[in-house]
């Protein structure tokens, strides 16, 4: 039960994003997962929690180094929720945040024990394989299908907008080659390897210039340091920058009316900001202020801020932001001092899944990734610590 339970955490991933048409809410986008299926993976992600929780809680392992910061983290996320103007929004937020923290636990506690690793890797790849190939397919056969013209003829796969999809694989990309350079079985190397690589393709056919140039940051860090070198951290940061330089002038699959619409959608968020400085509206509640006090002509209707630090600041104010940037620092002192004392072949996924914190916050600056925030980011630090650790655990 503990194994197929952290199985379905990780490979159900792609599928969460669904989740959202259960509630009052209407994103921009498509899915194509029927909302009947969307209902049996929110039972079976809730059964797999409570499992979880009640299996901690009766061997007393309710806990992580990570679960104080983690906890207040979330208090502020309730906080700014019942202080917010959508409150039953905000508890879905929340509630999805409670979710992610005890798989976290349950990583922290069970990665070591015999066959988590594998299985949990094994899991996660292989869905991510299936959704990477699945947006590349839907590419080639899909030119005349509603969901080709809604994004433009970008990958999206089972997520809602392209930028969402490219986001995951900001994470399967740099975690598939992790295991793909760490892993001792040679088949799971083989898939680490086959969902990196197919991962790298679908993030391009998503056209996602953030997701695109995210990734890219994190291979840098990735491969500075194995060479800590002065003279291979400026030829990285030249690329770096001439990538940049490329990609403002990328609009392959993207509609030239939007081209600027983030310019008034984060002048709004400021506004907010001074409106709702201490809390926030309430996590989920910016699309609530929008029209009201957003840009007088063009755009009627933003879901987000197009910005994790604007949106966490419009959404949660100084109190959530203050927390999320405490659990960050915690995590990253934790994070570097597990990688300086661990093993070459832990060090490498540690640092691989380093790399995907990096992408993703990268792609953040300038986006907002509920799939990332929400499903990916507290696990993948226990998974990290972990790594750091025991490597890949005998996988």
């Amino acid at each position: 039960m503990r194994l197929a339970a952290i199985a379905f955490g990780f490979a159900a991933i792609p599928l969460y994003p669904s989740l959202i048409f259960l509630a009052s809410v209407a994103p921009p986008g498509v899915s194509l997962v029927p909302t009947q299926v969307a209902l049996v993976v929110l039972i079976l992600a809730l059964a797999g929690s409570a499992f979880f929780f009640w299996t901690l809680l009766r061997a007393g392992a309710l806990r992580s180094e990570l679960s104080r910061p983690i906890a207040i983290y979330l208090a502020g996320w309730t906080i700014a929720a019942l202080a917010g103007l959508d409150p039953l929004t905000g508890a879905l937020f929340v509630l999805a945040g409670v979710l992610s923290f005890i798989l976290h636990l349950a990583v922290a506690r069970y990665y070591g024990s015999p066959h988590v690793a594998t299985v949990l890797y094994s899991a996660f790849l292989t869905s991510g394989l299936a959704v990477a190939l699945l947006g590349v397919a839907l590419l080639a056969v899909g030119h005349d299908s509603l969901l080709y013209r809604e994004v433009n003829g970008r990958a999206v796969s089972t997520f809602i907008v392209p930028g969402e999809f490219a986001g995951y694989l900001c994470f399967l990309v740099p975690i598939g080659a992790g295991v793909a350079l760490a892993a001792r079985q040679p088949w799971l190397r083989t898939l680490g390897a086959a969902a990196a690589l197919c991962g790298c393709v679908a993030l391009w056919l998503t056209y996602s210039r953030a997701g695109i140039y995210g990734l890219s940051v994190g291979a840098a860090f990735f491969v500075y340091m194995q060479r800590r070198r002065p003279a291979v951290a400026f030829a990285l940061l030249v690329a770096l920058a001439l990538e940049a330089r490329w990609l403002f002038g990328f609009n392959d699959h993207h509609n030239p009316g939007e081209e600027f619409v983030r310019l008034p959608i984060w002048e709004t968020a400021l506004r907010t900001v001074a409106l709702f400085p201490l809390t926030g509206t309430g996590p989920g509640s910016f699309r609530h202020v929008f029209g009201a006090i957003g840009p007088p002509a063009g755009l009627a209707f933003a879901f987000h801020a197009h910005s994790y630090p604007l949106t966490a600041l419009a959404e949660t104010g100084v109190v959530g932001v203050a927390t999320a940037v405490g659990l960050w620092w915690c995590f990253g002192r934790r994070l570097w001092s597990a990688i300086a004392g661990a093993e070459p072949r832990a060090r490498l996924l540690s640092l691989a899944l380093t790399a995907g914190f990096i992408a993703t916050l990268v792609q953040g600056s300038v986006d907002f990734v509920q799939v990332v925030i929400l499903a990916c980011w507290l696990p993948c630090m226990a998974l990290a610590l972990a790594a750091a650790r025991h490597g890949a655990a005998g996988a």
